[in-house]
């Protein structure tokens, strides 16, 4: 089963984003908080605890980590990388700068398409004697 957050949207395609789900209390222990380790659609690195009480977006992934082990500090905490993108669905506590870059790539890729439009050959340019 999968943990899916009202409020955490895709912007793109405005789809729920599974996170998931913490493991067994047999094979890890709910005293230690967890974080999911991975990145946006844009490729900044984020960390988001799993209860969804802190995260951060950041520019590198070391920085993402100490973040999760700053905000767990002194105990230490366990991390979760996740190879599917997924988005922050909180407030950024991390680095506001890349915050920022994030939302003008967001607004920029708006008006850039997805696929460039197609190149027009003419006759005239076309070679047909390859062989």
């Amino acid at each position: 089963m999968m943990h899916v957050s009202s409020t955490h949207l895709d912007t793109t395609s405005r789809t729920a984003v599974a996170l998931p789900n913490r493991p067994d209390d047999r094979i890890f222990n709910r005293s230690i908080p967890l974080f999911f380790i991975g990145r946006n659609k844009h490729g900044f690195w984020l960390a988001r605890e799993a209860n969804g009480r802190v995260g951060g977006m950041f520019l590198l992934r070391r920085s993402a980590l100490r973040f999760a082990q700053d905000t767990s500090a002194p105990r230490g905490c366990a991390t979760m990388f996740l190879a599917k993108a997924f988005e922050l669905d909180i407030g950024n506590s991390g680095n506001p700068v890349v915050g920022w870059l994030d939302a003008a790539l967001g607004i920029v890729s708006r008006f850039v398409p997805d696929e460039p439009p197609p190149i027009p050959f003419t006759d005239k340019y076309r070679r047909r004697d390859w062989l």
